[in-house]
């Protein structure tokens, strides 16, 4: 039997949980399913006791491979660009079409990237920060679909060609990460 939380964070592109709630007598409560080898993990969201949505399933896109290694051999194909935004479908090591992006502009500059799978489905959201634009840092946050955040990396950023360079602090252990939130 898997158990019903409060809340949960993220390690490492894993979800953990926090505070055990018993669903019936809690309005929102979130379960982590695994199986034993945590080959698939996914999180689905409670009102009380009748499911609401899925938060996040592995199988769609699974956190735990978002590092360069991993990502090192997939093509980015611009497929639309607007005036704000470029619509983009990502492809993996075996040219199989894995994902979609739409990147966010304001200024010339890209402010956040969401990203759904290929049919549809919302996946998660990276904003970016800049210190120039008034943000604490320059670098990326990772937020899942209940905007809690999986990952940040912390860059240098070149003004002279609007893009991070240097990488200063990657960081996947969200425990304590209220700095981090995003705005719900």
């Amino acid at each position: 039997m898997f158990r019903h939380w409060q809340n949960y964070y993220w390690k490492n592109g894993k979800p953990y949980g926090l505070q055990e709630k018993d669903p019936a007598l809690t309005p929102s409560s979130y379960k982590i399913v695994a199986d034993p080898y945590f080959k698939r993990i996914s999180i689905e969201k409670y009102r009380f006791t009748h499911l609401d949505y899925i938060v996040y399933d592995s199988y769609l896109l699974d956190f735990r491979h978002l590092t360069l290694k991993d990502q090192i051999a997939w093509q980015r194909e611009i497929l639309k660009e607007e005036n704000h935004s470029t619509i983009c479908l990502l492809r993996n090591e075996d040219d199989r079409a894995i994902f979609y992006e739409t990147l966010h502009f304001e200024k010339n500059i890209c402010r956040s990237c969401t990203t759904s799978s290929i049919h549809g489905i919302p996946l998660s959201i990276h904003r970016m920060f800049y210190t120039h634009m008034e943000d604490p840092f320059n670098g990326v946050v990772l937020y899942d679909n209940e905007k809690k955040p999986v990952m940040h990396k912390i860059y240098n950023f070149d003004t002279m060609t609007n893009e991070f360079t240097n990488l200063l602090l990657e960081e996947w252990n969200m425990q304590k990460s209220s700095s981090y939130e995003a705005d719900k």
